[in-house]
């Protein structure tokens, strides 16, 4: 096994890089992030998900697909929040995509992981906010890709919503992170340069050890324009 390990990295280094597959099934994914030993910002829930923090300006939050309050405190946000000047709103949400979002409380900026990345980037496609952050964000080069995971109730919907199609429309200043094994890194990649977005798209998966990594440069960025 050590031989077969040796020629597969050996073959590796003469033939160019692995696949995004390939390092995930090796690990080659960079290091996981950590979630600080801080104190938490308060949670406080509410009938459309919960407050996190206590002041300062709103930040909307959009969980990946299928989560809920829940899965942002798995996630650490609360921890990650201490020591910054805002509180975030929120929403549960559930398995159909973040579309036709109608907030319920004002906000100045957003931030959503996967299936929220693509609901912040749709909200800024429709209206002016102070900061939008996306990390891992869901996006669909085409129908065929959106129909794939039946989240969206028609074509016509998607071809709404869809960022990738929108993005002459977003004025607001964008952060995108995406890792390079994650299968949605291409069209990150794509949108992001098309608005002129900052972030990062360094090895990474589409999973909580990436978006832990990169959860405090994505919430940095949203605080420097607040």
């Amino acid at each position: 096994m050590l031989v077969a390990g040796a020629g597969l990295v050996g073959a590796a280094g003469t033939c160019g890089a692995l696949t995004p597959r390939g390092r995930r099934l090796l690990g080659w994914t960079g290091p996981d992030g950590v979630v600080p030993s801080v104190e938490p910002v308060p949670v406080q829930p509410m009938p459309w998900g919960a407050w996190m923090g206590e002041a300062g300006p709103v930040v909307l939050v959009l969980h990946g697909r299928g989560g809920s309050v829940s899965w942002w405190e798995e996630l650490g946000l609360p921890r990650f929040l201490n020591g910054h000047g805002f509180r975030c709103a929120v929403v549960n949400g559930g398995d159909d995509y973040w579309v036709d979002l109608d907030p319920p409380v004002p906000f100045e900026a957003a931030l959503g992981v996967s299936m929220g990345g693509f609901g912040v980037l749709d909200l800024a496609s429709r209206r002016s906010l102070k900061a939008v952050a996306a990390v891992s964000p869901a996006l669909f080069p085409s129908w065929e890709d959106a129909e794939r995971i039946d989240g969206f109730a028609s074509r016509e919907v998607w071809e709404t919503q869809e960022p990738l199609r929108h993005t002459a429309t977003i004025k607001s200043p964008v952060g995108v992170w995406c890792g390079r094994e994650d299968p949605f890194h291409d069209a990150a990649r794509d949108f992001a340069e098309s608005v002129g977005a900052v972030g990062s798209f360094d090895h990474g998966e589409h999973d909580a050890g990436y978006w832990r990594r990169v959860l405090p440069e994505a919430l940095g960025f949203i605080g420097q324009r607040l």
